[in-house]
């Protein structure tokens, strides 16, 4: 049986991922609801009109998702497999690939967007608060700093986690030092 499992596990290794697609593991995992629907959420404030920027976009396919005008629209990823990918599938529709390794430094113009998306994504709270238009919108689905942090405890005795402090409270106060005003 174990002989199985180490198969089973070379096999999806050497299957990997390209960009955030994940679709092939549906069906074999778990996943607890969460009480928001964060692509509802995106696109009930974007339209047409709006320059839209999705952070961390991954491969894009969250994005493409969006039905979002390609010209209109402006990607960051950090991750070279992805940028490669962002480039070969983004950048032919039209949308601007930049990738970014400091969240502090965006390579875009003071007041450039309309909306910025952000799923699990590093941000600096100035920097999107720089390049955001004013009334601009700024959407984040983020994870705690605990998030899972009793299976890493069980896995790695003595785990501390390098972001204990990140979570709701905490960055929702930033945002509002920043002169943001939460909506949600």
């Amino acid at each position: 049986m174990m002989k199985t499992y180490i198969e089973d596990w070379l096999k999806e290794e050497k299957a990997g991922f390209s960009g955030w697609d994940f679709s092939r593991l549906e069906g074999r995992t778990m996943e607890q609801a969460i009480p928001w629907d964060y692509k509802n959420i995106v696109l009930n404030a974007l339209q047409n009109d709006m320059q839209l920027l999705d952070m961390g976009t991954g491969g894009g396919e969250f994005l493409l998702k969006l039905g979002h005008p390609y010209e209109k629209t402006a990607v960051t990823e950090a991750w070279e497999p992805n940028v490669e990918l962002c480039r070969e599938k983004l950048e032919p529709l039209g949308i601007q690939v930049e990738q970014v390794f400091d969240d502090a430094v965006l390579p875009f113009a003071d007041d450039t967007f309309d909306l910025i998306i952000n799923r699990h994504e590093a941000y600096d709270v100035s920097e999107v608060k720089r390049i955001l238009k004013p009334g601009g919108l700024f959407i984040t689905q983020q994870v705690g700093g605990r998030n899972n942090e009793w299976l890493s405890s069980f896995l790695m005795p003595g785990y501390r986690s390098e972001y204990d402090g990140f979570a709701v409270k905490n960055e929702a106060a930033k945002f509002c030092d920043a002169g943001f005003d939460l909506l949600d």
